[in-house]
């Protein structure tokens, strides 16, 4: 299998979609596959630049900047082969107070992370795969099926929706072309971007990852998890901070006036 080793950058303008948005935002998009975390690890850093500085997990709202799941400091109890719960870094208490969600699609069932060595469980969810750590030791995966919906709310109200500027995510073992995907939407299900992870060869790394110029991501649904011709499973997710959802009354207002930007005329949502 041919590999992309040197990074890919595109800069799209999306023209804004009906009741959504009242001008054409701009994407950024980073991708890259290699053999290992240090051929990648350019690519990652720059999309972490795109996004901003890094903030702590800490139940506190800050205006712009990233957050980050590595997975590694989670416990053994939410780890192989106990099931991993999708909510647990959306939590107002350092450390899980991350503001993502991951919620099971399709025939996905739940989600696992791998176990440690020192755990004494089989590592690497038992599969003889050789996958690529970018940030060892932990990895992450959707069980029973392969897609899920990542989500974003408050870091400081867990309970409160929220968009983000974007979304960056390495996956490992990535072999076939378009067999792993990243959809990015819009608070009214609009998508704002669709696109293929980058195949390479056996038990190497990929990185996609897509910013905005404005916090318009609502969730982001994903393809790629265990299955018996290409077990493909995740590492790193960088994401913008989230930024709470304006209340119901001051998204209708937002959302009448886009439309009537868009379309010349005022309509309800």
């Amino acid at each position: 299998m041919k590999m992309r080793a040197h990074p890919t950058t595109f800069l799209i303008v999306l023209a804004a979609a009906a009741g959504a948005t009242s001008a054409a935002s701009a994407v950024l998009i980073r991708e890259i596959n290699g053999p290992d975390a240090a051929s990648i690890q350019a690519t990652v850093d720059a999309f972490r630049a795109d996004l901003g500085a890094p903030n702590a997990p800490e139940p506190v709202n800050h205006p712009g900047g990233r957050r980050e799941v590595n997975w590694d400091a989670a416990p053994d109890s939410v780890s192989d082969p106990n099931p991993f719960p999708g909510d647990f870094f959306n939590a107002g208490s350092f450390p899980r107070a991350r503001g993502i969600e991951f919620l099971p699609t399709g025939e996905t069932t739940g989600f696992e992370l791998s176990s440690t060595a020192a755990s004494g469980e089989p590592v690497e969810f038992g599969f003889d795969a050789g996958f690529t750590f970018f940030s060892a030791e932990r990895l992450f995966t959707p069980i029973g099926g392969e897609t899920f919906d990542v989500r974003f709310f408050d870091p400081a109200n867990p309970g409160t929706p929220a968009f983000s500027t974007g979304l960056g995510v390495v996956f490992t073992d990535v072999e076939s072309a378009d067999s792993t995907t990243m959809t990015f939407y819009d608070a009214y299900d609009n998508v704002l971007l669709t696109r293929s992870v980058l195949e390479g060869d056996n038990a190497g790394l990929s990185f996609l990852g897509a910013s905005f110029d404005e916090a318009i991501v609502a969730r982001v649904s994903i393809v790629g998890g265990l299955d018996a011709s290409d077990s493909v499973v995740m590492d790193d997710f960088i994401f913008g901070e989230p930024q709470a959802v304006p209340e119901p009354s001051s998204l209708a207002v937002l959302c009448l006036a886009a439309v009537g930007g868009i379309m010349g005329r005022r309509r309800a949502c």
